[in-house]
Parts: C-alpha cells; structure tokens; sequence
C-alpha cells in the first residue's frame, strides 16, 4: 500500500511573521513619459557630477568632504586615537567662536516692514500692517525662533543655508471610547481621522540633499532647475504618497543594473539605498513651471506638473554667509576661514601636553640589565636592589616642559583666530595684560565691523524666507478653513483664520490688533463700535482690520518687504539708547510731545502707558478737585458736609465723543 503524503500549511499567527517575495510591477510608462524620465536622469546626473567633483573653491576637496569637515569642526569632533601615547585634544575654539557670534545676532529684531501698493503706486497700510501680523502669528505657530537660531547657526557652520517654505497639512486619528477601559483585550473606541492643522513651516534643508541646476550661478532664484533628495524609511514614505496613483509600482529595494542599461526600468537611484528605505527626488524649474517627484526611480507625477505651492518660484532659500567669487554658488564659511589656524592651535597644544608629560615622567635608559616596571618611578615606590647610577634620564632637557617661545607661539595663534572672528573682549572674557579703555572700545569696535558682515547676512537670508512666506501666505492662509452658519440670515457661510497679536496702538499704548477676513466688510462705523466693545471687555486698546480674502488672492499687488536690523525692544542696549535719547531731546524743552514720549517710554519697557501714566482728563479732574478742596467752594457754592468737595456735574461729564462711545457700547450690548 503506497504511503499517502498530505501536504500541510503552517498557520501564521501574525503578518509580521509573513515572508512574502516582492512583485513589483513596472509603471505603464508611455513613449513620452519614457523620453522624459531619460532627459530628466541625465539632468541629474549631470548636476550630481558639477558638485561632487573637487573644487578649487573648497580646498581641493568635494562639497560632501567639505561639509562634512566642516561639521566635525564645528562640533569639536575628537577623532580616537591612532596609538596608545596620543593625546586626542581638542581647544573646541572654533565653536566658541561661532556661538560668539550667533549670541549678538539672536538678540536682534529681523522682523520686516510689510507694505502693500495698489495698481496706482498708492501704499495701502492697513493691508501691510494685516500681512505683518499674519506673519508674525504663523512664525509663532511654527516656533520659529528656534529654527531662526538654528538656520543661522547652520550658514556660519557651513557658509551656505538652504531653508524650504512648505504649506504643512496634519492629519490625526480621533478615538472616542464608548465606555471605561476594564482590562479586556476587545476594541471599544471608535476612530476617524481629523484635520489637526493647517500652516505655513520652514526647515533647513542639507546642503547634502541640494542639488542645484548650474554651480556658475550665485543667486538660487537664476538656477536652472533645482532638485533636493532624501531617504526615508518606506513606511514613512508610506504616509506621504500611499494614496497616490503609482505607489504600488514603488520597490522596498533598488537593484541597481550597470550603468546606461535602460533609462525606465527600476533600477536606477541617484544615491545608493538600503532595503526597507525610499529616495524621494523633488524637481522643480520655475522657468518652465514644472515640477516631478520619483520615488525609487518610479516617477509619480504627469509631465509638466505645475509648481505645487500656489506661486511661480523656488521654494527654497539659499544665502552664503561670504562668498567665495561671484560666480560660484557656494559660500565660505567662518569654520573653514579658521580650520587651518585652529588645527595648528591644537598641534601645538597637543605637543606641549606631550612635553609637560615627558617633563613629569622623562624616558629614561636602564642599563641594569634587568627589567623595570614604569610603576618603579611612581611618587612613594620604594625600589629594592637598584643601582639609580645605572637609570638614566634620556636627555636633561626633557624636564624643562613648555618653553617661553613655545607658549609665545600659542598665544600668537590665538591672536591670529581673534583677529579673524571675534576678540575675547567682546565675547565677555577678560583680556590677559593692561588694556586701556580706548584698546577695549577700538577692540569691540573691529569685532562690531566684522559682525556687521554676518548680520548681512542673517538680513538678506530672513528678507528672503519673509518673501516666501508672504507668498505662501496669499496662496493658501486666506482660503476658507470651514463652513459656519450665519445666524443672522440662516445660511452656510465660509470660515476664515483670523489672527490676534499684541502691538502697540498708536496714542493708546499696548493693545491688540485683530485681523479679520470676510467677504462682508462692514462701515467704519460698525468698526469702531465693535472696537470700542472688544476695548471695554479685553481692558486694553482694540484695532480690527477687515480684508477681503478674494481680493488679497486675486489682485495684482506690489508688495515691498523691508528689514532695519536692531536690538530687541527690551534689551538693556535698547534702554540705555532710550536714556540717551531723552538726554538730548531735553535741549528742546517746551517744544516736546511729552504724551508721545510717555508712550515709547512704556514700549521701550514692555509697560502699558495707560497704567504708568495718567490720562489729560484724569489731570484735568484731579487739579480741579485740589482747587475745590483750597478754596472749599466751586462757582459760590459752599464746600459739602464733612469737608468734602462740591464737585461740579460738569466734571463729571464726559465730553461728546465720549458719550457717543458709551452710547455705541450700550446698543451693541442690548443687541
């Protein structure tokens, strides 16, 4: 009887547990699509070649060994040791010169002056103003102080900053339990997924991962094409394009064919990747408003794709801290100017180490023919049987350790970084000998000099990312996030971001001004009726600016973008100018707006002037009250019981306008 064999399927408990054979299909490219990936590839590789070659302009080395020289610099990397008697110093000089100068630039003010021009040249104000507070409220949302410390710490690393305006859409699940946890293994919540935010955001981009277009070109915005590349993992990338058409033709992994085999097939990627791991590869070239993504080699886009960020521009931001010549891309870097002088400085530091060793513990020869422990001449070892006549020292003049020139030659090279970055005076150091106050001024005057470059450069890189921004802004802020229900005309109307800022109101001190789009602009009246209510419930100084979103969107402005670089408002420097200030403008005397100056005095302290200062009416008030209490009488009327004043109803009063206002306030709360 012949042996029946059953074949069995092993149960697999969970998926994690499934091996499964890859079968990726290959894109339904056609002719065209196939003609263009192949033109696009070339493009790339053309790009990746310019930069990853050698250059002149990065001493002899490639942008990836530069860059990463650079890093290393800068974090003050200490490599290990090559043998057992190195010494792996480091002086770390070069950081502390970078945060030197990164400190004074974080305490400045680089916020722009927005202002608006209809197709008349005429300056629209309110429309700036709106924009400037828009601004400011998405750089709150998008913490960018921090990253504004950060991008400006990565162009004097690097000597050249890359930073990408993104429109940024977040999603997250929702669960609502349908009762209390109670330990058991069963689902008892439900899920949907919820917008969770919408807003504008800026991240620095690797220089590593930019590829640009013509390296002769020294403002990005005249490249021909730019591209940027990253690798993510695949479940990641999972996230961002699963829904899109081809994702399924895109493989875990690339086998990468001999070179020029095909130009369609997957087999190709600009750089090498892992299993598991994705290349995504952005291409953009403003001039002929186009844009392509390709993920593994597979391209996820239809030819000729519009820029995707609503604004016919780049959307990364390149500044060079200084550059190298003007027609050359790349910038140089603070760490790079002083790589040479701060490698000696560690040479020599590293040398005087050794040789203080060798003066503490000198070599020495042993001709006792016997073999010596070196714990023999540890401090309080007493040795047995040894002739000190047969140990002797190397040479006599290895006990002297560092010598005068030597330590003369140290402090010359860390003169030599001082002059070129920023001198211990004005980092807040002491300086070694007797300085004279002129030295110390003329020192700090030289470092403010070589400051004013880099804060140039921080000027142009924020005037930038502002413009973008700006950009951004128009495309998409002011498009409707929701639909409410107008009450009064019992009908779906569109929702809009509405943004709230503290600023200082002009004559009023400290207040808040509240930008407002509709399509219903109300009359100047209604504004200052709803002003006046939002004053009298918030206690401060209200101003609302209504917009029209259709008409930001679609009108052809001239926007004009202008950044004064100062100190902070409540900076100690910013206070002692003000003092100084108000010295010389005593010569004027009587000609001095003193409420004007009361209100910057309260700025200039982050105070609120109508707490500090009192108002003319309540002057008014009070000199006519100590007037009554002298005299003890007002018009012929004899002073009230007690001692008390008469006070005049007339005192009392407000003025008109003042009574219009209470008059407003008390029809909006009976509404």
């Amino acid at each position: 009887m012949a042996e029946t064999k059953e074949t069995k399927t092993e149960e697999i408990k969970s998926p994690l547990l499934e091996k499964e054979e890859e079968v990726i299909e290959q894109p339904n490219y056609t002719p065209e699509e196939e003609l263009y990936i192949g033109r696009l590839r070339s493009k790339m590789q053309v790009a990746q070649k310019n930069r990853d070659q050698a250059h002149q302009e990065f001493n002899g080395m490639d942008y990836q060994t530069y860059y990463e020289s650079n890093e290393r610099l800068a974090n003050t990397y200490i490599a290990p040791k090559v043998n057992k008697e190195d010494t792996n110093f480091q002086t770390g000089i070069v950081r502390q010169k970078l945060f030197a100068l990164l400190a004074p630039i974080t305490n400045l003010n680089l916020s722009g002056d927005i202002s608006a021009f209809d197709r008349d040249g005429l300056r629209v104000q309110a429309l700036g103003n709106a924009m400037e507070d828009v601004i400011l409220k998405t750089n709150e949302l998008d913490i960018d102080d921090e990253k504004k410390n950060l991008r400006h710490y990565e162009l004097l690393k690097h000597g050249t900053v890359f930073v990408e305006e993104l429109w940024d859409e977040k999603q997250k699940k929702e669960k609502k339990m349908s009762g209390k946890f109670k330990g058991k293994i069963e689902q008892n919540w439900s899920t949907k997924i919820k917008k969770a935010f919408a807003r504008p955001t800026r991240n620095i981009v690797s220089g590593l991962n930019v590829y640009l277009g013509d390296l002769t070109k020294y403002n990005i915005a005249d490249q021909p094409f730019i591209f940027t590349v990253d690798v993510v993992p695949y479940d990641e990338a999972k996230a961002m394009f699963g829904e899109w058409e081809r994702w399924d033709n895109v493989p875990k992994k690339v086998v990468r064919s001999a070179e020029g085999l095909t130009n369609t097939k997957i087999d190709w990627t600009l750089l090498d990747t892992d299993e598991n791991y994705v290349e995504i590869i952005r291409y953009q070239d403003k001039w002929n408003n186009e844009f392509a993504v390709k993920l593994n080699g597979v391209l996820m886009t239809p030819i000729g794709l519009p820029l995707p960020w609503g604004y016919e521009d780049y959307n990364i931001a390149q500044q060079n801290l200084e550059p190298i010549r003007a027609n050359f891309a790349y910038g140089k870097s603070l760490v790079s100017r002083l790589r040479n002088k701060s490698a000696l400085l560690d040479e020599m530091l590293r040398l005087g180490i050794l040789k203080t060793q060798k003066s503490l513990m000198p070599p020495k020869f042993n001709l006792t023919g016997r073999i010596i422990s070196g714990r023999t001449f540890m401090p309080g070892k007493i040795n047995h049987g040894l002739d000190p006549r047969m140990i002797l020292n190397a040479d006599d003049k290895e006990i002297q350790g560092m010598t005068q020139a030597e330590m003369s030659m140290v402090k010359e090279i860390q003169q030599s970084i001082d002059n070129e970055s920023v001198s211990p005076t004005f980092q807040g150091q002491g300086s070694s000998g007797d300085q004279t106050a002129t030295e110390i001024v003329e020192l700090q005057r030289q470092a403010k000099m070589m400051l004013g470059l880099t804060v140039f450069a921080v000027t142009m890189l924020e005037w930038k990312l502002e413009w973008l921004r700006l950009q951004n802004v128009i495309a998409h802020w002011f498009q409707p996030e929701d639909k409410v229900v107008d009450e009064v005309r019992q009908e779906l109307k569109d929702k809009y971001r509405q943004v709230s800022v503290d600023r200082n109101i002009e004559g009023e001190g400290q207040g808040r001004r509240i930008v407002v789009p509709t399509k219903e602009i109300p009359d100047g009246k209604s504004i200052m009726m709803a002003e006046d209510a939002l004053a009298e419930q918030q206690g401060m100084p209200v101003r609302l600016i209504f917009l029209d979103p259709d008409e930001i969107c679609s009108s052809k402005l001239v926007w004009q973008i202008v950044i004064r670089p100062k100190e902070k408002t409540s900076s100690e420097i910013q206070k002692l100018m003000f003092r100084a200030f108000m010295q010389d403008a005593m010569a004027f005397g009587p000609k001095l707006n003193m409420d004007y100056l009361a209100e910057e005095f309260a700025t200039v302290w982050q105070k609120d002037p109508t707490k500090i200062f009192k108002s003319s009416d309540q002057q008014e008030i009070e000199q006519m009250q100590a007037a009554q209490v002298a005299t003890g009488v007002e018009e012929g009327k004899p002073a009230a019981p007690g001692g008390s004043p008469v006070v005049s109803p007339r005192v009392n009063l407000p003025s008109a306008e003042k009574a219009v206002g209470q008059e407003i306030n008390q029809s909006i709360k009976t509404q």
